[in-house]
């Protein structure tokens, strides 16, 4: 892209083309803060095309992967995240910059950056007390190598429900915790327990009856259930 491309390209009216001016290669920096800034205003001002241009763009500033280490660098200190969460996805950054990247202001930023082959067990474990896990992103943190599994079970009693719901990643949690997720709010929570691999057969019996079908679900479709149990399920389901 020329830079008369660029200057051409950055007065569009449509703030997915002004996104995607901003993510080039060959943007200058003062161009990209200018262009990001005015979306942002449009965003915030009640824009629809802005909001999906920022949040929903394919354009995503995908050349800074492979360049080198020495520029990729230089974005350490990019007031946008998006460029400070693809240089979280590298693999040969120096420590210090993992430091800075563990410790970002952005948590999708952190999060890219715990996903590195050697991250510190107390750089998961604090940032899952922080903020859970994000279900569509895989592999899930909780499954990391470095991931210090036995502290599981402290989060039974976190008040977050995002991060309580990490408990039941834990195979040995025993059954009078689980007894108490059946009293959650949360209708995820009580799904949990009625799909974990602990639970008795007598919570199972009540989890059946919970008024939201993906609990009641979970938990006909557990092993713990005795086979007479499924059969009568079936029975009264007609099928």
């Amino acid at each position: 892209m020329t830079a008369d491309m660029v200057a051409r390209l950055q007065e569009s009216a449509d703030p997915s083309v002004r996104v995607a001016v901003a993510y080039s290669r060959h943007a200058t920096p003062e161009t990209r803060d200018r262009l990001l800034a005015l979306v942002e205003a449009e965003d915030a001002a009640g824009s629809d095309d802005a909001a999906v241009a920022l949040r929903w763009s394919p354009y995503k500033p995908n050349w800074l992967r492979d360049a080198s280490l020495a520029e990729r660098l230089t974005y350490l200190d990019c007031p946008h995240a998006v460029f400070r969460r693809i240089l979280a996805a590298s693999r040969d950054l120096p420590e210090e910059a993992w430091q800075r990247l563990d410790n970002d202001p952005d948590v999708s930023v952190r999060r890219a950056a715990a996903h590195r082959p050697d991250t510190p067990p107390q750089v998961l474990l604090r940032l899952l007390r922080a903020h859970g896990e994000r279900s569509h992103v895989r592999p899930p943190l909780v499954d990391h190598p470095n991931f210090p599994r036995q502290e599981l079970r402290d989060f039974a009693d976190d008040p977050n429900p995002a991060v309580r719901f990490l408990a039941l990643k834990d195979p040995g949690l025993p059954a009078t915790e689980l007894r108490r997720f059946k009293e959650a709010a949360e209708s995820f929570l009580r799904a949990g327990a009625a799909r974990h691999p602990n639970v008795s057969a007598d919570l199972l019996e009540q989890l059946l009856a919970d008024p939201v079908p993906q609990v009641a679900e979970a938990a006909a479709a557990n092993p713990v259930l005795s086979q007479a149990r499924m059969e009568r399920i079936l029975v009264e389901a007609g099928l």
